[in-house]
């Protein structure tokens, strides 16, 4: 298999909102205007990426900060110690000439006192809260980020910009990066909406930039969201346990307001709860325990998609995706993809979509029988394959914990993870440090029987090689066995994107989400199963699922 080149040209991706720039620079004044040009973009990026922590950003050791590694900061501000000396030490800045002079109100950055140069006190504008370091001494993780929260006044600023209308925004609107390239210009010139960097899949095979999205259905569901919210902080509680009493009084709250809209809407006795019961945003936020942080961050990534929406002057809102290591698609920022279901499901009101059924699961037993291989551990993976529905429910049952949880597990172990204990491991995590739980988990002999399975299933498939490269021509370059199963299971899962995509009406893709595509129209299973087949040899259902 071909392994493409690597592209060395630097692209931006980092996008933000000219009406924020304008604001930014109306509030904070000289002390941002004269900054230069890259540092401010580089800041007015870092308020829009980071206004509002949510699950994409949230620091894994301060759920009240937002991760900020070097990386981000580098491609924010090209250097690390020119943001750390204008943001928190101090810095000095010197005119720009060029052979006619000086140049009105330009500078040039400077770290150290120099002739000309005069200095000035650190902004301030963002806090460190967590410092990043290498390694587990001090209870900390390799390559742990930093963590930081910006000032109150930044967050302010931010927050009376969200509540502006389109009317009281700067007439200079739209998303643009740092070199002032437009993000639809960005996708005209990639060919749409992917940017590809690492598989050999040509940039002609694409989707639109664009996503259409339902901003009555988001108002709505900000609604049904800050009555959770205000019900939380009433009744002095961070968590409502899913069909408890109190969780049960929450969501008659939330029923009832539902009701007395939609009456009101009809103005008429010609409307039933049927209708409450149809809609997927709201069964969605109805299907689990009620959290503080979880409205939260739902009401954050709302207000996201508004004030997207409202600077695009349009109801879509633009959605980039990359390639991670593996060659899955991931959305720059989390939009829509890597937001709460509910928000999702509302945002896409009436849009369908189409999951792989035990995606990873299906297509890890088709590679073994390709090899003729098969062993009697293999047993629990197809009886997983037969009955996923009953399979999970059963496990939710015995675990005492959700359906999501049950499946997220299930994901982990077939990416190779461990039935372990330990803080370090992604299993923990899943069940957040609850210890119950873990040791309901680890000692599950089914969960058992699956662990083994994906041991013995990456010896048949991958076993001493070296060389790993899977089916998008991405070759595995980190370490560690748990990891090389999983770059070859989501590279076959990119594949079968990709089939799906190539015979699709590009206007009609809403959204791309890992082993799911989601559709503005109805589709035929069906037929997604032939292409599929036909163009990557796997035999794979499709679920249907209408938001």
């Amino acid at each position: 298999m071909t392994i493409p080149p690597k592209k060395t040209n630097k692209i931006d991706l980092d996008f933000y909102p000219k009406s924020l720039f304008s604001e930014v620079s109306k509030e904070l004044g000289n002390e941002f205007d004269r900054l230069p040009r890259r540092i401010q973009t580089g800041y007015v990026n870092t308020f829009w990426c980071h206004n509002g922590i949510i699950r994409h950003n949230q620091h894994n050791r301060d759920p009240e900060s937002f991760a900020f590694g070097r990386s981000e900061v580098e491609r924010n501000f090209t250097d690390h110690k020119s943001f750390k000396a204008v943001n928190t030490r101090g810095y000095y800045l010197r005119p720009k000439h060029n052979r006619y002079g000086v140049i009105d109100n330009q500078f040039t950055l400077k770290r150290k006192e120099e002739d000309g140069a005069v200095r000035y006190e650190p902004t301030k504008w963002t806090i460190k809260t967590v410092e990043g370091f290498q390694s587990w001494k001090g209870g900390g993780v390799v390559g742990c980020k930093s963590g930081y929260k910006l000032s109150t006044k930044v967050r302010d600023l931010v927050a009376t910009w969200h509540a502006k209308s389109a009317e009281e925004l700067s007439e200079e609107v739209g998303f643009v990066n740092h070199k002032g390239e437009s993000i639809l210009d960005f996708g005209a010139k990639f060919g749409g909406a992917i940017y590809r960097d690492k598989s050999s899949t040509p940039n002609e095979l694409n989707v639109g930039v664009l996503v259409r999205v339902d901003i009555q259905s988001l108002v709505r569901h900000k609604r049904q969201v800050e009555t959770v919210q205000r019900w939380l902080e009433i009744k002095r509680v961070d968590t409502l346990t899913y069909n408890n009493k109190e969780w049960k009084e929450v969501k008659g709250k939330v029923v009832a307001n539902v009701e007395k809209e939609e009456r009101e809407r009809r103005r008429d006795d010609k409307w039933t709860l049927g209708w409450v019961n149809r809609e997927a945003s709201l069964q969605s936020l109805l299907s689990k325990d009620f959290t503080l942080e979880g409205t939260q961050q739902r009401l954050i990534e709302i207000n996201t998609l508004l004030v997207t929406a409202r600077e695009m002057k349009d109801s879509s809102i633009p959605v980039i995706y990359t390639e991670v290591s593996t060659g899955r698609y991931t959305a720059k920022g989390a939009t829509l993809q890597g937001y709460h279901k509910s928000v999702r499901y509302a945002a896409l009101k009436g849009c369908y979509e189409y999951d792989l059924e035990a995606a990873h699961q299906n297509i890890l037993i088709q590679l073994l029988d390709q090899q003729d291989t098969s062993f009697p551990e293999l047993d629990v993976v197809r009886e997983y394959i037969a009955n996923k529905k009953k399979v999970r429910n059963r496990l939710a049952e015995e675990l005492i914990t959700s359906v999501d949880t049950v499946k997220e597990i299930i994901q982990e172990l077939t990416y190779g993870a461990q039935l372990n204990r330990s803080p370090k491991r992604s299993i923990y995590k899943t069940c957040n440090g609850d210890k119950a739980l873990l040791d309901r988990v680890c000692s599950n002999a089914w969960l058992k029987r699956l662990e083994t399975t994906f041991k013995l299933a990456h010896n048949h498939l991958i076993g001493d090689n070296k060389d790993i490269v899977n089916a998008v021509g991405i070759k595995f370059e980190k370490e560690g066995k748990a990891r090389e199963l999983a770059h070859i299971l989501q590279g076959y899962e990119r594949l079968v994107l990709d089939a799906i995509i190539n015979h699709s009406n590009r206007e009609d893709v809403a959204l791309l989400v890992h082993d799911c595509v989601v559709f503005y129209n109805k589709q035929s299973t069906t037929e997604l199963s032939r292409i599929v087949k036909a163009e990557t040899g796997l035999e794979l259902e499709f679920s249907e699922e209408k938001y």
